[in-house]
């Protein structure tokens, strides 16, 4: 069975780099420290709703996208500006 953490934070990840954003920054703008951020993004450490609602909005991704992997990052909160 595939761990929910190492997937989401594969996922946080990737959409850090395709937003070009540093471990520092993202860290940052989701009120996380940029060694928590490491370890989220490496599968080590688990995190709270509130941490991966800060990550989503800094990342202008849906939080089902980062848990689940359903979607596109490029596609999500879309629909919001719609």
């Amino acid at each position: 069975m595939m761990d929910i953490y190492v997937e989401a934070g594969k996922r946080v990840h990737a959409v850090r780099i395709m937003r070009g954003y540093t471990k520092k920054q993202l860290a940052g703008l989701a009120s996380i420290t940029p060694k928590f951020l490491y370890e989220i993004e490496n599968g080590k450490k688990g995190f709270s709703a509130q941490v991966l609602y800060n990550l989503c909005n800094a990342l202008e991704v849906d939080c089902d996208y980062i848990m689940t992997g359903r979607g596109k990052p490029e596609e999500t909160n879309r629909l919001q500006e719609a």
